[in-house]
């Protein structure tokens, strides 16, 4: 056979890859490839061992067992200088940069150009950083400092700063966790340019419409093993989400919702704060899940912050129960009945270096103590019962939070805000960064809720998310509520479905245009 005549090498071949650690198996004879000229997604619920895939190959961490190759060479030397050498770019979920340098030092940091006598050049910096970052589609001044970033700038210049390496393979964890919209429009454009000129794009996203839209293959692994590759094309997303988690699941199928709504719970009437909202006006009544769509930056998360009083109301009224109320602050609201899950779970929700038992118990310690002392038994037996109903995996609740899964570390945010009783739940973002069958259980939870006559308001950037959950959606544009979207609209958009998959995707497709509609 000639040179000509043989089959093309893949940028990733994983061989028989075996791991352990502290005598725990992570991976077992697991097998991965990544064709040049392709975006691969790698799936797997938390724990099932797709991170530890993607340290070892960025050379993290060397494998027990089995083989890595790149673009045809043997990974020897398991380091991640070796790995940057034959072309691997990971770009982890935690962010690497350095708040107090400019955009431009960061994406060239250990790496900065110089002048021929060997200072530091920031000139070429500068305008090689430019010209990156028009390639990738971002306008973004280089010379800001990363500490003025909004975190969907910072995850770009991680982006950028990955891509100037001259990577061959680009491994992706969670890009679009923190980008509005039109960020994620540039972001798949540049992409699919990058992806045109033979680069391989490694994509781990919890976002099944993300995963539908840009990927070429699908492998999934679960219990350190890989149990499904496939063409995107010749599969469902009914069965990717099956094999995630190992069982049929029905997390995004819009479910018909029997319980009565009662009176109102919540009203909002031209509540105006600064920056935003503006005169936003909404209702929710007892057993009813309002959503809340729009862009990042319509005034969303600003709406929500002024309802749990974490910024002032400057003009309208806010009314619970059909009684105007004053909140100042959030512990104003939690003592009217409100409870506010956070978009940001590690720094808003939690305190990560405390158990899981600490931060399910914090905001009702008041309630559990007597005579200045915490009932310890009746703490324990709140804790038990909130681990078992959650269904929160943990080896002990003394176990720190920050141990934790992201799906499990929000069911403890869930639990902390579930404990305080309250008449209405405010979910900010509840199911980012989590696991496909941890959005089950959370979207489950929280119709139970609902269903028991409690009032829900959920802000979410994911349409599947929204649709799946709310009664009725209202669309925010520019700070204020321009538009609200009942159930029957919501079904119509779907009349024509063929499928499951098919009803999901028309409707996920009316609410995106009825955001752009509402910002154009």
């Amino acid at each position: 056979m000639s040179q000509a005549d043989q089959p093309p090498v893949d940028a990733v071949g994983m061989i028989g890859i075996a791991k352990s650690f502290g005598g725990v198996a992570a991976l077992e004879h697991v097998d991965f490839s990544v064709r040049k000229g392709e975006i691969h997604a790698l799936l797997g619920g938390n724990g099932a061992g797709k991170s530890t895939v993607l340290k070892m190959l960025s050379g993290v961490h060397k494998p027990d067992k089995g083989e890595i190759w790149i673009n045809g060479v043997k990974l020897e030397e398991h380091t991640p200088e070796a790995a940057r050498r034959l072309g691997i770019a990971m770009i982890f979920q935690e962010m690497s940069l350095i708040p107090s340098l400019t955009v431009a030092q960061n994406i060239f940091l250990t790496r900065e150009p110089k002048s021929a006598i060997g200072m530091l050049d920031d000139r070429t910096g500068l305008k090689e950083a430019r010209i990156l970052l028009e390639k990738i589609g971002v306008d973004l001044d280089p010379r800001r400092r990363v500490d003025n970033l909004s975190a969907g700038q910072r995850q770009l210049t991680e982006i950028a700063k990955a891509l100037s390496q001259q990577a061959s393979v680009l491994i992706m964890d969670e890009p679009t966790s923190t980008l509005s919209s039109a960020e994620i429009e540039h972001l798949f454009g540049f992409l699919d340019r990058l992806k045109k000129s033979h680069a391989s794009i490694i994509y781990v996203s919890h976002r099944m419409e993300e995963i539908r839209r840009i990927a070429d293959r699908v492998t999934v692994i679960r219990n350190g093993r890989n149990v499904m590759t496939k063409a995107v094309a010749e599969t469902t997303l009914e069965t990717i989400v099956e094999e995630i988690v190992g069982r049929r699941v029905g997390a995004f199928e819009r479910k018909a919702r029997t319980a009565k709504l009662g009176a109102e719970v919540l009203r909002c009437v031209n509540v105006t704060a600064k920056p935003r909202p503006l005169e936003a006006n909404l209702t929710v009544r007892a057993g009813e899940i309002v959503g809340i769509a729009g862009l990042m930056g319509s005034g969303r998360t600003s709406l929500a912050k002024s309802v749990f009083g974490l910024q002032p109301v400057v003009s309208g009224e806010i009314r619970l129960k059909e009684k105007a109320v004053k909140i100042s602050s959030p512990p104003d609201a939690v003592e009217a009945g409100i409870a506010m899950i956070p978009e940001d779970r590690l720094t808003q929700g939690l305190v990560l270096q405390h158990s899981v038992a600490d931060n399910m118990t914090l905001p009702v310690i008041d309630r559990n103590s007597k005579l200045g002392f915490v009932q310890e038994e009746k703490e324990k037996a709140l804790v038990a019962d909130y681990i078992k109903q959650l269904r929160v995996k943990t080896a002990s609740p003394q176990k720190a939070v920050r141990t934790l899964s992201g799906g499990n570390a929000q069911k403890v945010v869930l639990a902390k805000w579930l404990a305080t009783d309250p008449l209405l739940l405010i979910l900010d973002e509840p199911t980012a960064g989590v696991d496909i069958g941890s959005k089950t259980e959370i979207v489950e939870i929280v119709r139970e809720f609902a269903d028991q006559g409690r009032g829900v308001l959920v802000i979410s950037s994911e349409p599947a998310e929204l649709l799946a959950l709310s009664d009725r959606i209202l669309v925010m544009a520019g700070g204020r509520v321009v538009r609200e979207i009942s159930s029957a609209e919501i079904e119509s958009w779907a009349a024509k479905a063929t499928d499951t998959a098919h009803r999901i995707s028309l409707m996920e497709t009316g609410l995106q245009v009825a955001i752009q509609e509402a910002n154009s």
